[in-house]
C-alpha cells in the first residue's frame, strides 16, 4: 500500500510540476494546418497544397473545364510548372495561390521549378 501511495504521490508532483512551469510557446506550425484568405478565381478551383516540399494531392483528377489552385503553405518560395510547358506559375511566396484552367482531355505531369524533385500530376477527363 505504501509503495501504491508513493507512486501516486510522484505522479502528482509531476503533474503539479507539468501545469505550474515555465513552458515556451510553440515556435512549428501546428501539423497540417494551412490557413489563407481566399484570393479572387479560388472559389470553385480544386486545390492543391504545397506543403512540406510537396504537392498534396500529387495526383489529381478533374473534368474538363475545371480549375486548379497552388496554395504554397511552405516558408520557401515554390512554383507549380507544367513539365511540357502548358503552364508556368511565378515563384509564389508563403500563402501565395496560383490558378490554372484545364479546358481539354489530358495528362499533365508538372514539377516545382526551385525544387525538381516535387513532382505531381493532373488527370483531366
Amino acid at each position: 500500500m505504501s509503495k501504491l501511495l508513493l507512486a501516486v504521490g510522484w505522479v502528482s508532483a509531476a503533474l503539479a510540476y507539468g501545469c505550474f512551469s515555465e513552458h515556451q510557446a510553440a515556435t512549428a506550425p501546428v501539423e497540417g494546418l494551412c490557413s489563407f484568405p481566399v484570393e479572387e478565381g479560388v472559389p470553385g478551383s480544386t486545390i492543391v497544397l504545397i506543403n512540406k516540399f510537396t504537392f498534396q494531392p500529387a495526383d489529381l483528377r478533374v473534368r474538363a473545364g475545371d480549375r486548379v489552385t497552388w496554395i504554397n503553405c511552405d516558408q520557401d518560395p515554390h512554383t507549380s510548372t507544367a513539365d511540357a510547358g502548358e503552364w508556368a506559375s511565378p515563384l509564389l511566396g508563403r500563402g501565395a495561390a496560383f490558378t490554372q484552367a484545364f479546358p481539354s482531355v489530358g495528362e499533365f505531369s508538372y514539377h516545382c521549378d526551385p525544387h525538381p524533385f516535387m513532382t505531381g500530376r493532373v488527370i483531366v477527363e
